[in-house]
């Protein structure tokens, strides 16, 4: 899919959640300008990872460029970084922790302006944990992505010259995030699953902090992409500290990064606050 494609259809999902809330115009711009921040610190990080991928395959001989065993290691090593795991930290507690506190705020404001947000509360510690937690479910994806592409790129070549050759190409193409692990989509995809656990834990922490709010409704996510799991689930009701079952999970706020990664992964979809 184009570029401009996936930009817009990125904006499409924005703009359905934010409508999900109770927002003026300062407070949904705020909102979605913690979006965009998130979305572009792991595009960066990505970007950077590919890169350093390729630096690292190149200066390998063609023996081991063509040995899936070392590709395997040499992406980890890459993974493995301080750096990366220090970006995906700083990104974490600078963007996707904001947007948690800020989408909690709104909604305790929404519902009793005489309320203050807790600041030092353990949710928001915890959730920020659990996002970490993520990272490493997130870089083997990576690594399973990308080993795919490379052994199919060995399969392919006819002499071992040859298969160094595809290995290479496989890997600078990865690097210019045309495609794979390190593309834009995935950018998208790692973005909205990290801001849609942010956003959704912040309202439930804005409910609870309430002390007025009873329940929470599982609201899906409209259109065909979304999950059979996800579109079962819709308008599901259970009380405010119980969890919803979506699939063979259990999830608090859609998103919730202590669920399963096949039912959190790129999720859209949002609660709606019960009082009775």
């Amino acid at each position: 899919m184009c570029e401009s494609c996936w930009v817009l259809i990125a904006k499409a999902d924005d703009d359905e959640f934010l409508d999900s809330l109770d927002l003026n115009h300062a407070e949904r711009a705020v909102l979605n300008e913690l979006y965009k921040q998130g979305e572009s610190r792991v595009t960066e990080i990505l970007e950077l990872q590919g890169k350093e991928l390729l630096a690292a395959i190149l200066e390998l001989s063609e023996e081991l460029q063509v040995d899936p065993d070392e590709l395997a290691r040499l992406i980890e090593d890459v993974q493995s970084g301080e750096l990366f795991q220090v970006k995906f930290i700083e990104a974490i507690q600078e963007a996707f922790a904001p947007l948690f506190q800020y989408a909690g705020e709104t909604e305790l404001k929404a519902l009793d302006e005489s309320k203050v947000w807790a600041v030092e509360n353990t949710a928001a510690a915890r959730f920020t944990s659990q996002l970490e937690d993520l990272v490493p479910s997130m870089n083997d994806t990576t690594k399973d992505v990308m080993l795919r592409s490379l052994e199919r790129a060995i399969a392919e070549g006819a002499t071992p010259s040859e298969r160094a050759l595809l290995v290479q190409e496989v890997s600078r193409t990865a690097a210019e995030g045309e495609e794979g692990p390190f593309s834009m989509q995935r950018a998208q995809r790692v973005a909205r699953t990290f801001s849609t656990a942010a956003a959704n834990g912040g309202k439930l922490e804005g409910w609870r902090q309430s002390e007025i709010a009873k329940g929470k409704r599982w609201r899906s996510a409209a259109g065909t992409r979304t999950r059979k799991s996800h579109r079962k689930a819709n308008n599901q009701v259970v009380p405010l500290e119980k969890p919803f079952d979506v699939g063979d999970s259990k999830l608090m706020h859609p998103g919730d990064p202590a669920g399963e990664s096949k039912e959190i992964v790129n999720c859209r979809c949002s609660m709606q606050l019960v009082i009775d």
